[in-house]
């Protein structure tokens, strides 16, 4: 990665054309359409009530079926099907 910008600031001086020149633009483009829609399920779960919410930073967490925990997707904190806490970085269990 790092030889790639040296690579790129010589192309420049160079006037030479190169690969990654787009890629690391200052100027491109952060409109993705996953970017969209993360921002989307985001702004979803946090304004819908209803979602058990990690005590961590107040993610909606995610039943996992497999594991019958709760995960949270955000930082990877997980809590039993009672609420417990399994896995940081939450340090309380899930509020019931």
């Amino acid at each position: 990665l790092e030889n790639n910008k040296k690579m790129i600031l010589r192309d420049l001086l160079l006037e030479k054309e190169n690969l990654y020149q787009e890629l690391f633009s200052p100027s491109r483009s952060m409109l993705q359409p996953q970017l969209l829609v993360n921002g989307l399920e985001a702004t979803v779960n946090l304004l819908t009530p209803t979602v058990p919410r990690c005590p961590h930073m107040g993610c909606a967490l995610k039943y996992n079926k497999e594991e019958h925990s709760w995960d949270c997707p955000c930082h990877g904190s997980r809590f039993g099907e009672t609420g417990e806490l399994l896995d940081n970085p939450a340090s309380d269990d899930k509020k019931k």
